[in-house]
């Protein structure tokens, strides 16, 4: 939790530095949401009808590529190559301020060039996790929505819905710091990927919980913007969700990290 509330003030003080880096890829990724499909997942929660539950709905409305249409997809692709580039920059342009206090753009766009590889691999990496993660949710919230018992396929559905998401949490906590391990330090990816774990080793827990308390908070805003019956609207709120969505992930990665790793944020100094 403490991380998350520096992270909020960081993000809060910076907002205006950190948001060119953020909105093109929330609103690509606003784009390929899938409204439809959460408000069927929603119609068939909420009016007792689990048992309608289908499972091309249920990857749809939590898979990030979505493959409801090719626009969908288009847009999906087009969120990750814009969050791989502009999290290359933000990336750069946090490690500058927290490291030696000054807050411009200057080299950034020549950062990109050192930071692109580690950033791309870290992005579809998670990227595949989370595809996988979701077909394999919408197929066990399917297959035990097929259970007759209604209020048993409810236990069930909801059961196996909360545990995946432990799952999710725990595998990306697994490889939370390689990014800045590797950006940072310069290590090899597997020599980065050993260090953040060792770095990670004593407060896993603790981060993971407050990450999956956002995570349901987030998911719960957009089921309650998938229910705005016009869809500009829908795609508008949901932007600014994930904005605050990017920002606040990649800044606790920073702070997470320097305070593991022991390094003196420069940011916080202050001069008299």
């Amino acid at each position: 939790m403490k991380y998350t509330v520096q992270s909020g003030k960081y993000a809060f003080k910076n907002f205006i530095y950190l948001l060119p880096f953020a909105i093109l890829p929330a609103w690509f990724l606003s784009l390929a949401t899938d409204q439809e499909a959460i408000k069927c997942a929603l119609d068939a929660i909420f009016h007792g009808n689990i048992n309608d539950f289908h499972f091309v709905h249920i990857f749809r409305a939590i898979s990030i590529l979505s493959f409801s249409d090719v626009y969908s997809i288009i847009f999906g692709i087009a969120a990750v190559i814009f969050t791989i580039v502009c999290g290359a920059m933000v990336m750069a342009f946090l490690d500058k301020h927290m490291r030696i206090g000054k807050r411009t753009f200057t080299g950034i766009f020549s950062k990109l060039n050192d930071n692109f590889v580690s950033t791309a691999g870290f992005v579809l990496l998670l990227l595949a996790m989370y595809e996988l993660w979701a077909l394999l949710v919408s197929t066990f919230v399917y297959v035990v929505s097929l259970i007759p018992v209604v209020w048993l396929a409810y236990i069930l559905a909801c059961g196996c819905y909360l545990f995946m998401h432990v799952v999710l949490i725990y595998a990306v906590g697994k490889i939370y710091l390689w990014l800045p391990c590797m950006q940072i330090t310069g290590f090899k990816a597997f020599e980065a990927l050993h260090y953040s774990q060792y770095l990670m080793s004593t407060m896993r827990w603790k981060l993971l919980l407050s990450q999956l308390g956002i995570l349901f908070f987030v998911e719960a805003l957009i089921a309650l913007c998938a229910l705005t019956p016009v869809t500009w609207l829908f795609t508008l709120l949901t932007t600014v969700f994930y904005v605050l969505v990017i920002i606040i992930f990649c800044v606790r990665m920073m702070v997470a990290y320097f305070d593991r790793d022991q390094i003196e944020r420069a940011d916080l100094r202050r001069y008299y």
